[in-house]
């Protein structure tokens, strides 16, 4: 009777595990789909807010957890979060998850008759019971430290603790049972980008609750869950930039316009905009010198320039390489415009895909956008 009861439980988990990973697959899928975005089609701005959710196995950690199989002790959960970012940063979130626990007791008072079996070389009882966890985080994106806050990475690390509060809605648990408690939790987020508005994320959490958690005390202190998460955040809302500075135009009298031009085609030169390998993210460096570009566009208002993304041809195949020189000559363009105030009307973009290398023989010199005065 105990072996059959033993091999139900352990196919209805593993319904558990394929219903909630067949979710998962097409909820990734069409995150992707919703993205329609290629990886190097990215502007440097996201939304401020996020939402998401995942799904995967947990582990219960309490008094006699030691008397059984690793295996055993597995099941499965779901998280529901939303959050924001207050900074490059900084950011919170509040969630929760929803899910099964199992574990073990000597107290067959403490036994959840619905899902419990005797293990008579141990004299436990096992429990398997439904739980929730209501949870508020801190978020830390450690890798802004490293990295240009600005800047598009595929792969973002984010260290989190906070609190929350962890209960069951069992009703088999006797009078006196708590099965409520205050939780600490620490944890390790790593984003995998698939668009501007999308990740796919691994998430690793660690909750502590009260050992009474269970309804047993023992020589463990705390019982605790460990999860581990596979899931998608979609990002939405005003975006998070940094703070810029505007130059302000120049009045120019009318009559004095046909001169300044002239003026101009005697100063204007080339500005080389370079960019990270396999990427179309401004720098702060390049941002400064757009700035000054602007200044001079802004004193010579009927001046035309043309902005023409390259890529190192050594890297990537010619397909990949002109969609990565197009969005570099847009990513100029776009800051010039959005940033600057530059009428779009007097930039032209062209790709030029994949170049051999042209300046002292650097790969890295070509990775890059050239923006060339359209002299009269």
């Amino acid at each position: 009777m105990q072996t059959k009861t033993l091999q139900k439980t352990k196919i209805a988990n593993w319904n558990q595990c394929r219903l909630l990973f067949n979710i998962l697959f097409i909820s990734c899928i069409s995150g992707v789909l919703f993205a329609q975005q290629d990886i190097n089609d990215f502007d440097d701005s996201r939304g401020q807010w996020f939402v998401g959710f995942s799904l995967g196995p947990r582990i219960y950690f309490a008094d006699h957890a030691k008397q059984l199989k690793i295996i055993d002790r597995l099941s499965g959960g779901a998280d529901m979060y939303v959050g924001k970012w207050w900074g490059p940063y900084i950011g919170t979130r509040i969630g929760g998850t929803f899910q099964t626990l199992k574990g073990a007791t000597q107290n067959k008072a403490h036994w959840v008759p619905s899902t419990g079996y005797y293990i008579p070389e141990h004299w436990l009882y096992r429990q398997q019971f439904d739980a929730y966890h209501l949870y508020g985080d801190v978020l830390f994106n450690v890798s802004s430290i490293f990295q240009d806050p600005d800047e598009n990475r595929f792969w973002t690390l984010t260290p989190f603790i906070g609190l929350g509060f962890m209960g069951t809605t069992e009703p088999a648990f006797p009078k006196g049972v708590r099965g409520k408690e205050v939780s600490a939790n620490i944890g390790l987020l790593n984003s995998l980008r698939i668009s501007r508005t999308v990740d796919l994320n691994f998430d690793i959490r660690g909750a502590m609750v009260g050992e009474n958690f269970n309804g047993e005390t023992g020589e463990r202190r705390f019982d605790g869950v460990l999860s581990v998460n596979l899931g998608i955040t979609f990002h939405f809302g005003k975006p998070l930039k940094q703070k810029t500075v505007y130059y302000q135009p120049e009045y120019i009298p009318p009559e004095t316009i046909v001169e300044r031009v002239t003026e101009w085609n005697d100063v204007a030169t080339d500005v080389l905009i370079l960019f990270r390998i396999g990427q179309s993210t401004l720098l702060r460096e390049a941002r400064v010198q757009l700035g000054f570009l602007a200044r001079l566009m802004h004193e010579y208002p009927e001046s035309r320039y043309t902005i023409t993304g390259y890529a190192d041809e050594g890297t990537g195949n010619p397909n990949l390489n002109y969609r990565l020189s197009q969005a570099r000559a847009e990513r100029v363009k776009d800051c010039l415009v959005g940033e600057f105030g530059i009428s779009p009307s007097r930039l032209n973009t062209v790709a030029a895909g994949g170049i051999e290398n042209r300046y002292y023989n650097d790969p890295a010199l070509s990775r890059s956008a050239i923006i060339r005065p359209d002299k009269n």
